[in-house]
């Protein structure tokens, strides 16, 4: 709801830099009790002035702020790059890119958010002229977005920027382990001036703050990244209020090499793609298929 607050029973997490393993911080364990009160405050902020805050403005409107969002994190960027490498424990010049590609990604959803004012009471043709039909679209609701450690902040760029873009309030779970440029984003919101309940940000662990989310009967909408094994319960979870779920799971991306290639380039490429992040990437290239031709020039 716009300000920063203790959770309801005061629990904390340290924040391990894995680097050193040195402890550097700490943050809120929230619990199901802290969800409900983000989940009420995205609610009142989509019913606001009757949704012309945010859920029924223009999508320019709500561009305006994501264009804010993107120029705040390139301002920032050298904080938010040092503060991913120490959290998450990427190199800095990876943290770095990250922080390139989550301005990107809000100046994308911008212009997406753009492009809806154009799609707005879009007709249909029906063969009968006694009706007439057309197309509103409008944001679902409030969404529950849970996301993954190992692009801490644009991971959650890729669903935030989305959400906001539709239209949509927010309740972001960032993973326990590197939630700290989350945090900072919410900062940034405040300095845009994003209306307070649109975004709201609750760190803790999968089963005590994760789950109550997945299972709140107010979200309307969850999107997952991570485990196939957490997928599942949360899929679980959202179907008992018939919710649709958006799931990013982990998988075995195969990358196809065939015999007319420049083996020398393939082979920086295969890598790259397998070991990337140290390997941690859900499409990561883990799958080598090999035309047989090539197959042991390639491997040695």
């Amino acid at each position: 709801d716009g300000e920063w607050r203790e959770p309801v029973r005061k629990n904390r997490i340290p924040v391990i830099n894995p680097a050193t393993e040195e402890i550097v911080g700490d943050i809120p364990a929230a619990t199901a009790e802290d969800i409900d009160i983000a989940v009420k405050a995205a609610c009142r902020a989509l019913k606001r002035d009757g949704g012309k805050e945010w859920a029924s403005a223009s999508g320019s409107h709500r561009a305006k702020y994501l264009r804010a969002i993107a120029a705040k994190v390139t301002e920032k960027k050298d904080k938010f790059a040092k503060l991913e490498a120490i959290d998450c424990g990427k190199p800095l010049d990876e943290a770095a890119w990250d922080m390139d590609d989550v301005a990107g990604c809000f100046e994308y959803n911008a212009d997406l958010a753009e492009a809806l004012d154009a799609k707005q009471n879009a007709p249909v043709n029906l063969p009968m002229d006694t009706f007439k039909c057309h197309i509103i679209r409008e944001p679902i609701g409030v969404v529950g977005l849970i996301t993954p450690w190992n692009y801490p902040l644009l991971m959650a760029t890729w669903k935030v920027a989305s959400a906001l873009a539709a239209g949509c309030a927010a309740v972001l779970k960032p993973s326990e382990l590197a939630s700290v440029t989350c945090l900072e984003l919410g900062e940034v919101c405040r300095e845009v001036g994003l209306p307070p309940g649109i975004l709201n940000i609750v760190t803790g662990l999968g089963p005590e703050a994760g789950a109550p989310l997945a299972a709140h009967p107010d979200v309307d909408k969850i999107a997952f990244t991570g485990s196939s094994a957490t997928g599942s319960k949360i899929m679980t979870a959202a179907a008992q209020n018939v919710k649709p779920v958006t799931l990013e799971l982990g998988g075995k991306s195969p990358i196809v090499v065939f015999d007319d290639v420049d083996i020398d380039k393939a082979v920086e490429w295969a890598l790259f793609g397998c070991f990337w992040t140290n390997g941690q990437i859900c499409s990561a290239t883990s799958r080598l298929i090999l035309h047989e031709s090539i197959a042991k020039e390639f491997l040695d």
